[in-house]
This record gives C-alpha cells, structure tokens and sequence, in this order.
C-alpha cells in the first residue's frame, strides 16, 4: 500500500445522468407562444369584427336618416303642379343628394288625394354598401284659398320598407 493514494472514491464514481426530458422546457416555450399568439389573432379578429359591425350600424342609421330627411323635403317643398301631373297608381322619382347620402324619393299617387312616398337611401363607406327604404302614407288636401296641406296618414305614418 505504499506509493498509492487511497480515499473515498464513492464521489467521483457517480455521474450525474443526463435527465430523461431533455429539451422539455424548449417545448414548453415554444407550446406557450403558440398559445399566447393564437389568443392574441384572436383578439385582433374580434376587435375587426367588431368595428365593421359598429362601421356597418353607422352607416345604416346615416342611410336611414337621409332617407327621412329626403322624404321630409319632399313632403315641405311640395309641388302640386308636378304631384297633381301624376296619373293614378303612376310613380314619378326624383333624387335628392342634399341629406349626406343620395336619396332616390318615388312619389306614387295611389288615389285622387293620397300618395305613397318611398325614399330609397345608400350610405357608402369601407367598402360597405348599406341601404335603408322607408315609406310614408300622405294625404294632399286643397284649400279653399288654393293652398295644398299635406297630412300624413296618422294609423302609421311612415314605415321601413325591406
């Protein structure tokens, strides 16, 4: 035993094994940014869709508003030469661009006094092309000192066309 170094070799004996899951946490990562990104796509779809529906309603309710501003014109402005011109169940049309949309109005003259005026309204913005149609029942009466009044049927006075 001379010349020989002796001690505890039990330490240097043991090797560390590499652990069985190697490259787990790479894999973990990797599974985490493809769930964080696929929440984010989500995210962005939603709020996409969203602002084309809130885009879309805007635009319906401009439409609608223009369409009811065209017929209100034409119920003020009204012209009994060109109103009274018109035959019977004959439609005459017109279109007003002064209401933020064009406005296409068709006046129909269903009996001697009453007339049925649609206003046809087309808001276009991104791409979107949204319509709205509303009608109104009204009556034209002639005064006995030649002026005209108009009245709007007062059951339902005017309506959404679809």
């Amino acid at each position: 035993m001379s010349g020989e170094i002796r001690g505890d070799t039990t330490l240097l004996s043991q090797r560390v094994e590499p652990a069985q899951r190697r490259g787990f946490a790479l894999a973990a990562a990797l599974f985490t940014l493809l769930l964080i990104s696929a929440l984010v796509t989500g995210v962005f779809f939603a709020v996409t869709e969203e602002t084309w529906a809130s885009s879309a309603t805007a635009e319906r309710q401009r439409a609608l508003s223009a369409a009811e501003s065209a017929v209100e014109m034409t119920i003020a402005d009204w012209n009994a030469e060109w109103f009274d011109s018109i035959g019977a169940s004959v439609t005459r049309s017109a279109t007003i661009e002064e209401v933020g949309a064009p406005v296409a109005i068709y006046v129909t003259r269903l009996d001697s006094t009453l007339y049925w005026i649609v206003g046809v309204a087309t808001a276009q913005s991104r791409g979107l092309g949204v319509s709205c149609r509303i009608g109104v029942a009204v009556r034209a009466v002639n005064n006995s000192d030649h002026s005209i009044t108009i009245d709007r049927i007062s059951e339902r006075s005017w309506s959404e066309l679809f």
